[in-house]
């Protein structure tokens, strides 16, 4: 394995979502030297997943509603929010949203006010939508700077430190040749993990390789097993997100026999009506509502029958009268791919879609390592056990933005190294030393990818239990030790799958492990034999790495 060349460069960006293209603007603005390298093409990750009508964005009314707006936060959080990073974001919000046009984004803003998903107060809610316009505003923007270059179908496999500080990184370009970039910053905002579930909403490219780069660096992990599961529709186009403010005009979701799945969920004290209203105000599931017996009827039904197809609604026609432009957006967008939710079958299913924890940063997006930065989803934000809706866009403007500020000054002082090719050999070298490869057996890679989503999705979703989440853990064993990761990465055509390979592995593990952890249910976390909360774990789970060996410590 040889080093095939070196970029210098001030700042690396990791991803290229709204959160990095915001801290990479803003760097550029500063007259920073940027790199930014995506793992698929610029403006890209969940930011810009296709399969959805638009995104919302959450911002502060006044001085009033500060208190109001962290109250809400906390509510919701099951006590699992960092309290500085929700305030700073009440505090920001305002002026962020004004800067969505620098980035090459439209941000329509809702006549009047509403609540935004699992929000107890109303205020302004600014809708982005048009990924394919907004994709070609930021190409324009971003080639109006001479200190600005993007590296496109290009991967970071590590990071290097000298004297505990960011020295630079490896890539592996679009031609999977190694490349070292010497840099004194890093900026992480290449997403969540999404896709290393079978069924997800998020492109392919959404899969932890940041979380491992952050790790293996010596930042931590927060709330890593509370993660987003939401229902998306299976048929008739299938990873297609659903609206779920629809369902206050859904009279009953039904299996393949018609026969409705929440009659033998629902207590006595609830009505069908009642259970539809509740699950109509928030997408993601949460153990927090009466409403998760929607999703618990859903997830219990496949794990018993592994039919994956879905569960029909029965919706009444006058759906479709309803004028609120937040229902004509996402039903004419519907109509566009060629959905009707009353004139067809629609079926739903849940899917794996974004997660609440992440890279343990303060309110600047610092991990705690000099040089290093995480944003965007990839980072454990201002949430908790539960995800106020519309915080998550403007979170990437309000820590993109402060990330760059921070970095910029970090920038004035911070020591520079030189980097040889021997030193990016010899990091090669030993990453590839530190990962054990295993046995062959008649896996290829993509097989063994594809069992690791497998997994996931039957015992890490919505409902979990300690026996199936063992058998998960000893299943990822099994499939590692038949995982020849060195042998891939000597060859050119698959270092890139071996790094997925090798990543999945460790997310699949760590992730398994903290729900095996929370002995408890809270929030999008739920243990079936486990089901209450309980105030011995009133705490959040961190997650750490030293010399390969993981540790888990509530806090």
């Amino acid at each position: 394995m040889e080093i095939t060349r070196k970029i210098t460069t001030e700042v690396l960006v990791v991803g290229s979502g709204l959160s990095g293209i915001k801290a990479t603007k803003e760097l550029a603005d500063m007259d920073h030297d940027v790199l930014m390298v995506t793992k698929t093409k610029l403006a890209s990750g969940s930011s810009f997943y296709p399969l959805k009508a638009s995104l919302g964005t959450q911002v502060t009314k006044d001085e009033d509603d500060k208190e109001i707006f962290l109250q809400d936060i906390e509510d919701l959080s099951r006590g699992m929010h960092n309290q500085k990073l929700a305030e700073t974001y009440v505090n920001d919000i305002p002026e962020r949203v004004a800067e969505y046009p620098n980035i090459g984004v439209d941000a329509k803003k809702l006549e009047g006010e509403r609540k935004a998903c699992f929000a107890n107060h109303s205020r302004d809610i600014y809708l982005l939508s048009d990924w394919d316009q907004i994709r070609k505003n930021v190409k324009e923007i971003f080639n109006q700077y001479d200190n600005l270059n993007v590296m496109q179908k290009t991967v970071v496999v590590s990071l290097i430190k000298k004297e505990g500080q960011i020295a630079g990184a490896i890539l592996l370009d679009n031609q999977n040749e190694f490349v070292m970039v010497e840099c004194q910053a890093v900026i992480l905002a290449s997403g969540g993990f999404g896709s290393i579930y079978k069924h997800n909403l998020n492109p392919a490219d959404v899969d932890g390789s940041g979380h491992m780069l952050a790790v293996e660096a010596g930042a931590s992990l927060v709330n890593m097993e509370f993660i987003q599961f939401i229902p998306g529709i299976t048929t008739p186009r299938y990873k297609t997100l659903f609206g779920e403010h629809t369902l206050m005009y859904c009279r009953d979701i039904v299996d393949d026999e018609g026969e409705s799945l929440l009659d033998s969920y629902l207590p006595e004290n609830l009505s069908k009506n009642e259970s539809l209203a509740i699950r109509s105000t928030h997408g993601p599931f949460t153990h927090s509502l009466e409403s998760k017996y929607f999703d618990i009827a859903m997830m219990e039904n496949i794990i018993r029958t592994k039919n994956e197809n879905g569960f029909t609604l029965l919706y009444d026609d006058e759906l479709y009268e309803n004028e609120e432009e937040f229902y004509k957006v996402y039903l004419d967008w519907l109509k566009e791919k060629n959905v009707h939710l009353t004139e067809q079958e629609v079926k739903i299913a849940p899917f794996a879609h974004a997660s609440n924890g992440g890279v343990s940063i303060d309110e600047n997006g610092g991990t705690g390592i000099a040089g290093l930065y995480a944003i965007g989803e990839l980072s454990a934000n201002i949430e908790g056990a539960n995800r106020l809706g519309g915080n998550s866009t403007g979170a990437c403007m309000v820590f993109g933005k402060r990330s760059a500020i921070d970095c910029d000054a970090y920038l004035q002082t911070a020591e520079r190294y030189e980097l040889s090719e021997a030193d990016g050999e010899a990091h090669l070298e030993q990453l590839s030393e530190s990962i054990n490869s295993g046995s062959p057996d008649d896996l290829t890679a993509n097989q063994m990818i594809d069992q690791i989503k497998e997994i996931m999705w039957y015992y890490g979703n919505v409902v979990r239990s300690e026996v199936r989440l063992v058998d998960a853990l000893e299943q990822i064993s099994e499939l590692e030790s038949g995982f020849m990761f060195a042998d891939l990465l000597e060859h050119k055509q698959s270092r890139k799958l071996a790094m997925k390979g090798r990543n999945f592995i460790k997310m699949a593990r760590i992730l398994l492990q903290a729900m095996l952890a929370r002995k408890e249910s809270r929030g999008a976390h739920y243990r079936e034999d486990y089901p209450a909360e309980n105030s011995s774990y009133d705490k959040r789970l961190f997650i750490a790495n030293e010399n390969e060996t993981t540790s888990y410590e509530f806090l």
